[in-house]
């Protein structure tokens, strides 16, 4: 640790304030550097409560036992479990190897916790989801000041914390205009299901029609099967989402191509996939291979003459990411394609734009990125996912802090 440190709220300014709209956990790594930094402590920590259970998400150590994401205790074990009752709602505690109920504590034992600084984190029905400790190198007391510093950060990191309030009528989250485009989009499978099943029924299916007209209800159940699964990746897509999870996006790339491969070959069409780098991401595994499900499935739909797909990761930037689908189809107009991307107002799908593209916006939106596509006729369409990554650790963050730099 340095002696040489940052003013408090100069750190709070350039590791918290100015980073509030990074992706989640980055801002949770540098309000723990922010902290370690402003507070001279030898750790700091973010804990997520549940079910009367603390988990550590994030954590960051500068000397002394390690302290590992993923570490879970019986909230009645930790230091957290006191934090309700403590005054002002902070747990100052000098030296907890000689003061009980502390002394005693599973968790003051597994990570050897001397001096303790903690405060509750809360959502906005004032209910306690989570703390934000720092863990003091030996026995010292902390100051006033110190306990500020630690409510500020709480309080900047409660504000992202917060879940999305659910509508006052307890309705889905799902846009009205997104359920309404998927009763549009299974209309004609559904018509078709039906004047199939009718001409099985009265025996009209020649035996040698047989095969194709199994392959076109196979075909047109699998739509249905899309559209449904689309629906349901909406309603738990808020834009707002407190990613968890470190997603390699290479993983989620070489998924999707597995999946799409063979029926790539069945259309004529080549996949090459391309791996520029390892890089991962805050997010959902789920949520990013739909999105990238349905930047292919687009190939198969409005490309039909493309012989050759390529899917690629590759960086941009120190900072993002990008999955990258080209074709070599016949491209679209530049009408056809300020229509697919336009601004969707009030989470309004565009006429025109399928619900699979709808889904792709929503899940780059969430994850703090963006997706857009470009085209030329003639030429093929390229389209674009772009996420911000997740630092490989927390030491570029903890470097930042003690250099008296802003991490870019």
């Amino acid at each position: 640790m340095s002696s040489d440190r940052q003013p408090p709220l100069s750190l709070v300014r350039h590791l918290v304030v100015g980073n509030l709209d990074k992706p989640l956990f980055e801002l949770i790594d540098r309000a723990l550097a922010c902290l370690i930094q402003g507070l001279g402590a030898r750790a700091a920590f973010y804990g997520k409560i549940d079910e009367n259970t603390l988990e550590i998400l994030a954590a960051q150590v500068e000397s002394g036992p390690a302290i590992e994401p993923g570490f879970r205790m019986p909230l009645e074990a930790t230091f957290a479990a006191v934090e309700e009752d403590a005054q002002g709602g902070i747990t100052n505690i000098r030296d907890a190897t000689r003061s009980q109920p502390h002394k005693s504590l599973p968790m003051r034992q597994r990570l050897g916790i001397v001096s303790y600084l903690g405060a509750p984190l809360r959502n906005g029905r004032r209910e306690v989801i989570g703390t934000l400790a720092v863990l003091g190198e030996g026995a010292r007391t902390f100051t006033d000041a110190d306990q500020d510093l630690l409510l500020v950060v709480a309080g900047l990191l409660a504000s992202r914390l917060r879940p999305e309030a659910p509508p006052a009528n307890g309705q889905s989250r799902t846009p009205v205009s997104a359920v309404r485009l998927a009763s549009q989009e299974v209309k004609e499978p559904l018509a078709i299901l039906r004047g199939y099943a009718d001409m099985l029924r009265k025996n009209e299916v020649p035996p040698e029609k047989l095969p194709e007209v199994a392959q076109r209800l196979a075909a047109q159940s699998e739509t249905l099967m899309r559209v449904a699964d689309q629906v349901l990746l909406l309603s738990r897509l808020p834009l707002e989402l407190a990613f968890t999870v470190r997603v390699s996006l290479a993983a989620v790339a070489q998924s999707a191509a597995q999946r799409i491969r063979e029926r790539l070959l069945g259309a004529g069409m080549e996949l090459r996939l391309q791996l520029d780098t390892q890089a991962e991401v805050w997010g959902d595994a789920t949520l990013l291979e739909a999105a990238l499900d349905e930047m292919l499935h687009n190939v198969i739909q409005h490309a039909e003459s493309a012989t050759v797909v390529q899917l690629r990761l590759r960086p941009s930037g120190a900072e993002r990411s990008q999955l990258i689908v080209k074709d070599d189809g016949p491209g679209m107009s530049a009408d056809r394609l300020a229509e697919l991307f336009s601004p969707l107002a009030d989470e309004q799908p565009a006429r025109g734009q399928g619900l699979g593209l709808f889904l792709l916006r929503r899940v780059a939106e969430a994850h703090g990125g963006r997706a857009w596509a470009n085209s030329l006729e003639g030429k093929g369409t390229t389209f674009y996912l772009e996420l911000p990554v997740a630092s490989p650790s927390g030491d570029t963050v903890r470097a930042s802090a003690v250099a008296g730099k802003t991490p870019a």
